[in-house]
């Protein structure tokens, strides 16, 4: 029974994206997506399109939606674990989604 309290407790706090690695997730964004994203923007600065002000998406599963969404659209052949570290990657350092 301590068991499942421990493992309830530390689920409480469990990390998004927890399968992903963030500097895996950055490798593959600066090589597939940030091209695209810079395109978009005016200044080139594509990682404007994560903050408040351009921000499309507003939770976790909307992250990992439009992460595959962008997948596809590049044809990157990403399997569900580079998907996992792209969305852990965006998500450490510009969403902060908690759950």
């Amino acid at each position: 029974m301590g068991l499942g309290l421990s493992l309830g407790s530390n689920s409480a706090h469990a990390v998004l994206f927890a399968k992903g690695n963030a500097e895996l997730g950055a490798k593959l964004h600066a090589k597939t997506c940030a091209s695209c994203h810079n395109s978009m923007m005016p200044d080139g600065k594509g990682e404007e399109l994560y903050s408040e002000d351009f921000r499309k998406v507003t939770d976790a599963g909307r992250l990992k939606t439009m992460v595959q969404f962008c997948a596809t659209r590049t044809n990157s052949g990403w399997f569900d674990e580079e998907l996992e570290h792209v969305a852990r990657y965006l998500n450490d350092n510009f969403y902060k989604f908690k759950k």
